[in-house]
């Protein structure tokens, strides 16, 4: 349903002319484009409650004011939601946590192969490819194929201790 209110059809024509220039702002300020977002967003809803005032001065001006001092007020804000602490808490790994901790390793542990390495990995025990179908799309011998699933496995091995019969459960559940 269309607003019939002229100020909601000028505020909106607004926040389109406006939306990229503003969150490249907000992204200078906070270096982080999810809460670049965020403050884009935020500036613009307390925009909108001063636009029947502002519409017909310098609202860009205005909503840059109101981007800078959010941000500036949220970089004054203290949180202390963590404490650190000489020890780390002991805790027991919950199967359900453990399965997401799986993941996260094989991500972690997969992220530092080379690319032909993953790739070659990935395809021949998750995707459960054979050697030649997994040479066909690498554009390599199946020589090479083996040479990069070996050395693969051998650096997730180290890294996260897993067996061949491990990652292929791994991928059984969902892990990847």
């Amino acid at each position: 349903m269309r607003s019939t209110d002229p100020q909601g059809d000028d505020f909106d024509a607004f926040v389109r002319a406006r939306w990229t220039a503003t969150a490249r702002l907000a992204y200078a300020l906070t270096l982080d484009h999810q809460k670049a977002e965020d403050l884009a967003q935020e500036a613009f809803t307390k925009l909108w409650f001063h636009w029947r005032k502002v519409r017909g001065e310098s609202p860009e001006g205005y909503l840059r004011r109101i981007v800078t001092t959010v941000f500036l007020s949220g970089a004054r804000r203290r949180w202390s939601g963590e404490r650190p602490t000489e020890q780390m808490p002991e805790t027991a790994v919950d199967p359900v946590t453990g399965q997401v901790d799986d993941r996260i390793a094989l991500r972690l542990a997969m992220a530092r192969l080379s690319p032909r390495q993953r790739a070659a990995v990935y395809l021949r025990y998750f995707e459960d490819l054979p050697e030649r179908s997994v040479a066909e799309l690498l554009g390599c011998s199946v020589g090479s194929v083996k040479q990069h699933v070996r050395r693969g496995l051998e650096t997730l091995r180290r890294d996260i201790e897993f067996t061949t019969e491990e990652l292929a459960a791994t991928a059984g559940r969902g892990i990847a």
